[in-house]
């Protein structure tokens, strides 16, 4: 017959709120009486009945990452994290695929909701852009973190990066290098922060008076192809730039390979920078110059928060705005127009 939790209290010589109080990790238990229990549990071998436990608080101790598979991820670096915070916090995590146009993925959606096997949502973009989620999080009020929203509000609970100061900061310092001719990027139209880092390249370009040419902006999606297929583009153009800042790490990528496929030197005749930091991004050749953007902090971020939402700890703010640096390394450098 399996141990109880009054086998635990009657070794241990107390009671068995103590007990219960030891196991859930409370307060007010000295630490000789925590030992005392401990010691009990495992002399008795006892395991909590973790179903009943969920059952009686009416909670699933599981809360749902929504993740957009098509878009690049970084997910060795960003899943790891996460997965030692459900460890240290007693919390399952989800990961779920969410594809916006796809009904299977509308009716997973509403089975977790509807079967109350979610007991809060991270979303991550472009997931939030979906008028489906965020109506169906906010009518049956689901507590939700999201990261790097699309639309913000004074009500939403949130994590981003700093896109806008991040994307400035490389568009300045490429200026400092003396380029002049800078083509940037662009990301996903329903994603904030391709909006955001397009308009720090812009406002970079006007503080130092360097006239905005439409034709240096390009879509890319954020992707390899996306970055290649621009790249080998706006080198077919008489006035190619001398700098291209894709708004990705993942675009660059698709630059570099596109230039070394033309013949093109990185850096004597054509900069490139990048934006995330990911960890290919130094291993490369030649390293990738970049806006190091931790999406990995952010992720980590955001599910804290929500689990502190769901503990009913006090929030210290409904927003967090992680800082991004730039990384300097050997794909950018003085243009050849500025060499004497």
């Amino acid at each position: 017959m399996p141990a109880t939790i009054r086998d635990v209290a009657r070794l241990a010589g107390c009671s068995i709120k103590t007990v219960s109080r030891v196991i859930n990790g409370e307060p007010y238990v000295t630490e000789e009486t925590r030992a005392r229990v401990q010691s009990a549990v495992r002399a008795v071998g006892y395991a909590p009945n973790i179903s009943a436990k969920r059952l009686a608080q009416n909670k699933s101790y599981m809360i749902c990452i929504l993740m957009y598979p098509g878009f690049s991820q970084p997910a060795s670096e960003m899943l790891a994290r996460i997965m030692d915070i459900g460890y240290e916090e007693n919390y399952d995590i989800l990961i779920q695929p969410y594809f916006p146009p796809h009904a299977r993925s509308k009716r997973k959606l509403v089975s977790l909701i509807y079967e109350h096997r979610i007991d809060g949502f991270v979303t991550t973009p472009p997931v939030d852009a979906d008028d489906f989620v965020a109506d169906m999080l906010s009518t049956y009020k689901v507590p939700q973190v999201q990261v790097s929203p699309f639309h913000r509000s004074d009500t939403a609970t949130f994590v981003t990066g700093d896109d806008f100061h991040g994307a400035y900061n490389m568009t300045e310092y490429l200026i400092s290098l003396g380029h002049r001719s800078i083509s940037f990027l662009s990301g996903p139209r329903n994603m904030r922060a391709s909006i955001d880092r397009l308009n720090g390249y812009q406002a970079a370009l006007q503080a130092h008076n360097i006239p905005q040419n439409d034709d240096l902006v390009r879509s890319s999606e954020w992707t390899f192809d996306g970055g290649y297929t621009q790249t080998r583009l706006l080198m077919d153009t008489p006035d190619r730039p001398t700098a291209i800042f894709a708004g990705s790490d993942e675009a660059a990528y698709g630059v570099i390979y596109a230039a070394q496929e033309l013949g093109i030197t990185i850096p004597a005749e054509l900069s490139v920078g990048g934006y995330d930091d990911h960890a290919l991004s130094k291993n490369i050749w030649p390293g990738l110059t970049t806006v190091h953007q931790p999406g990995d902090e952010i992720l980590e971020k955001a599910t804290r928060l929500l689990i502190n939402m769901l503990k009913g700890i006090p929030l210290d703010g409904k927003t967090i705005q992680v800082p991004s640096h730039l990384v300097v390394r050997g794909s950018t450098g003085i243009p050849l127009s500025s060499r004497k």
